[in-house]
């Protein structure tokens, strides 16, 4: 596997990405333990009844003695973050989950990882425990390259993809003849929606542009290029750029948003434990989408103690914008992350239409989807 490394987004996505590899896999930069104080003190298994007992009471959790001693026991789960201090969802709130206390509730003991040349590898090897990707036709790629995760979340039945354009481009059809820019493979969501346009891509210039998600950079070189609702359309706006942007709902081309993976084998052995990390992870969701600015504040912390820059303002958006194609995009009557193997057909179709991998996943042996639907009690999150 293949690591790259580069610079994202001077607005606010993490600034420099170290690259470095030992015997094929991606190092571990950037660990971090919690230095902050707390605010407060791949088959089914059944999960148990989310009931505060006598004996949890007594121990200081929210949790019983035996139940906490095997989330210990399964020892500290490293979270690896794909985008660093970035506020988007899956990212924000497991540093919040961390600062409020939500994984020691659970006796879930969690470190970051915020730098990574690929996170998705570090956690394949077992170097680390749990991160996530942008869309399930990213982790089926993934596992088609021989990826040892299984998902277990998906925060949203939608797709944060995005093309943006200069001005002058009213049409995706105007495109043909002109230059596109694109991070390292094509992403099916935008070759989905040029299809739907009725795009000749042939006629269209492609370019990869690497790891750079500046704007601006990208704005020099392109005449178009893909983006994420959550990143790059919030910063020209800010800075008062006119440009025109192309979403899949556009089209009529479904996706997903953020997809939560596990080391298989962790999963496996500690299932419970990787249960109770969803658990606590989905509980701080909850808060940060209703204490915006706390939630910042506390990546903010994160961030100054790891020497990142941090832009509040623009995290700030990232946050607003990405809470809401989660918690307004979930499943029908189902709670947020809940994820099931209809909602990636298309995924499935896409990867296979553009022959983006050789061979199909099969979904059932790299998708949990009952894990998360566990859960909840309807939409509402089950917490002890």
């Amino acid at each position: 596997m293949r690591h790259r490394c580069g610079k994202r987004c001077k607005s606010g996505r993490s600034a420099l990405i170290s690259c470095a590899v030992v015997s094929g896999a991606a190092v571990l930069l950037g660990v971090v333990t919690s230095s902050l104080p707390l605010e407060q003190s791949v088959s089914a298994s059944p999960s148990r009844a989310a009931v505060k007992t006598h004996a949890a009471a007594k121990a200081g959790t929210s949790i019983s003695r035996p139940d906490c001693a095997a989330n210990r026991a399964a020892g500290t789960l490293t979270y690896v973050s794909p985008f660093g201090f970035d506020a988007t969802v899956g990212i924000i709130d497991v540093f919040a989950a961390q600062r409020l206390g939500y994984f020691k509730d659970l006796c879930v003991t969690v470190q970051f990882v915020t730098k990574s040349t690929d996170s998705t590898a570090l956690v394949s090897a077992g170097t680390a425990t749990t991160t996530n990707v942008g869309s399930a036709s990213t982790f089926l790629s993934a596992v088609a390259s021989g990826a040892d995760i299984t998902a277990v979340a998906t925060y949203g039945d939608t797709s944060d993809t995005c093309i943006v354009t200069r001005p002058t481009i009213t049409d995706l059809k105007q495109l043909e003849g002109k230059t596109y820019g694109y991070h390292f493979t094509q992403n099916p969501a935008v070759l989905a929606m040029l299809k739907r346009a009725g795009v000749d891509t042939a006629k269209i210039t492609m370019v990869d542009i690497g790891a750079d998600y500046d704007p601006f950079e990208e704005y020099k070189t392109v005449d178009a290029f893909h983006c994420y609702q959550t990143n790059e359309p919030l910063t020209l706006r800010d800075a008062g750029v006119k440009f025109n942007e192309f979403t899949p709902a556009q089209f009529g081309v479904t996706g997903t948003y953020n997809v939560e993976f596990f080391n298989t084998k962790f999963l496996r052995d500690h299932y419970v434990t990787a249960e109770d990390w969803m658990r606590a992870d989905l509980h701080a969701v909850g808060y940060c989408s209703q204490h915006e600015a706390r939630c910042i504040s506390i990546e903010e912390g994160y961030a100054k103690a790891a020497g990142a820059t941090y832009t509040v303002a623009h995290e700030s958006q990232v946050w607003s914008a990405a809470v809401r194609l989660a918690t307004r995009n979930t499943l029908p009557g189902e709670g947020t992350g809940v994820e099931s193997q209809a909602e990636w057909r298309s995924a499935v179709t896409e990867v296979a239409t553009y022959h983006l991998v050789k061979k199909i996943p099969t979904l059932a042996k790299v998708e949990n989807t009952t894990m998360v639907a566990s859960l909840y009690d309807g939409k509402t999150l089950i917490w002890p």
